[in-house]
């Protein structure tokens, strides 16, 4: 129940054994947790349910469907009895616009992996991606290249020097080298790759190329830093648990 004055952001004591969210469910707001244990638990497309882990203090849970608009990505429930603080989407929409332009694509881009690794659809930008050009902190980092239907991005093990934000057309992740198996995700405009090999260094393990030609920001490592470097604590934080998550047992 929450324990809290009508002004300033709503506190809830939870008991053990209380579902705060589900997946597939849409959503209104995160919480930021006190104190207290968490398990996180996922739901296969067979049904079979498994645990992807364990919160507790300091953890942030609710708040990816917040920042992409999407669905619990999974079912979050209480272990022991917890404290924790509201968060609500206003309130996280408001962390973005403080934040340079970068870090909303970035933080969705992360987010839209880890949907995939789940198995879960990735919830895709509507419309086209903002014009890094027209403000003035990426006039000087951020280059517009036309690109042809079949070229190629990068291969695995390649080094990547920059990441992409595409404008127009479509782009296909595929498996290794490419030459065999399906899709592993199709992106259109608003939608960002190559991050993660960015800022972790390690090589791909995919390619990317375009399967419909078009218009996409290249966007070098200092922009990455720079966005990185002005986002508020808490989205930072959130950044390295993204990147942490999906790196896990794929070094090596």
């Amino acid at each position: 129940m929450p324990q809290s004055a009508a002004s300033g952001p709503k506190r809830y004591s939870i008991g053990p054994g209380i579902v705060m969210m589900r997946q597939g469910e849409r959503a209104d707001r995160a919480w930021l947790i006190e104190s207290g244990e968490l398990e996180v638990l996922l739901t296969a497309p067979d049904g079979s349910t498994r645990r992807l882990g364990v919160v507790g203090k300091g953890a942030v849970v609710g708040e990816m469907a917040l920042i992409d608009d999407g669905e619990r990505s999974a079912t979050v429930r209480s272990l022991t009895e917890v404290a924790c603080v509201e968060v609500t989407r206003e309130a996280f929409r408001g962390l973005l616009k403080r934040s340079p332009p970068l870090a909303s694509y970035l933080l969705q881009s992360l987010i839209a992996a880890i949907r995939r690794d789940y198995g879960l659809p990735p919830t895709e930008r509507i419309g086209n991606a903002v014009d890094f050009r027209s403000t003035n902190s990426f006039q000087k980092v951020v280059d517009r290249r036309m690109i042809r239907e079949g070229h190629v991005f990068f291969g695995p093990n390649e080094p990547v020097n920059a990441a992409y934000l595409i404008q127009s057309g479509r782009v296909a992740l595929r498996p290794g080298r490419g030459t065999l198996g399906g899709d592993l995700a199709t992106l259109g405009p608003g939608s960002l790759f190559g991050e993660i090999f960015l800022l972790t260094g390690r090589p791909p393990d995919v390619t990317a190329v375009a399967v419909a030609g078009g218009v996409c920001e290249v966007i070098d490592r200092r922009s990455f830093d720079d966005a990185v470097s002005a986002m508020p604590p808490i989205l930072k934080s959130l950044t390295r648990i993204y990147i942490a998550q999906l790196t896990a047992g794929k070094a090596g």
